[in-house]
């Protein structure tokens, strides 16, 4: 079932945005009686064209939201590859992303920032909607490195250096709020590992990910391995 976000509250207010009506008549080609989902401020429904006009069917009940509110910090990528990141991560759940501008990162948005996270917000949205999420997540501004420490929850740092300790014997002791930091595609600095001291470091495997494939990997097995428990 198709889902759609209007920023605002439903009212009984059936009249959606231009883009919305455009998509569902142009572009799906929603049939007449089916069900489509929209994604309001104060709840999601359920709503169809009949003969022309929308009706309201219902109101959802089931939420498909994590308890986990995972932020990812991922060290700036080449576009395409931060846009994979981007899109895949919004479909497993991640629910704010921080693109840092790390030691070893080879782009560097700064000078194109606002037209750059304009993008990145849209590819999120559409991943939101095409995974049916009851929130789109919001993609921040570019920080730096020393900024992470900023966040109000648990670190985790994945580093492939780390041998000792993996992933899955930090996860019981993580809360549902965690903040995972991936290095660009030239990984993390020492001075950088030496900033995050406080971050729980671990390893994903013995084998060497890319950053992109690490951002999905983790980003999945931290939301699924805290929704198991």
């Amino acid at each position: 079932m198709y889902r759609f976000f209007e920023d605002r509250n439903f009212d009984d207010n059936l009249d959606l945005k231009k883009e919305t009506l455009h998509h569902l008549k142009n572009v799906i080609r929603i049939e007449d009686g089916e069900n489509f989902q929209v994604v309001f401020n104060d709840g999601i429904y359920n709503l169809a064209y009949k003969e022309g006009e929308l009706n309201l069917i219902s109101k959802v009940e089931e939420e498909n939201e994590s308890k986990v509110n995972l932020t990812l910090f991922f060290g700036l990528l080449k576009s395409s590859k931060a846009e994979d990141v981007l899109k895949h991560t919004t479909e497993i759940g991640v629910t704010n992303f921080y693109p840092v501008l790390m030691d070893r990162s080879i782009s560097d948005i700064s000078k194109k920032m606002e037209k750059k996270i304009d993008r990145y917000q849209k590819i999120v949205e559409s991943a939101a909607k095409q995974s049916r999420r009851d929130i789109i997540p919001v993609v921040h501004n570019m920080i730096k490195t020393e900024d992470i420490l900023n966040f109000n929850g648990d670190l985790v740092l994945c580093y492939e250096d780390e041998e000792t300790l993996n992933l899955s014997e930090i996860l019981p002791k993580l809360t549902n709020n965690i903040g995972l930091i991936i290095g660009p595609e030239g990984g993390i600095s020492e001075r950088e590992i030496n900033l995050l001291k406080e971050a729980y470091k671990v390893s994903l495997g013995k084998r060497i990910l890319r950053a992109e494939t690490a951002s999905i990997a983790a980003s999945f097995y931290i939301i699924h391995g805290k929704e198991s428990e």
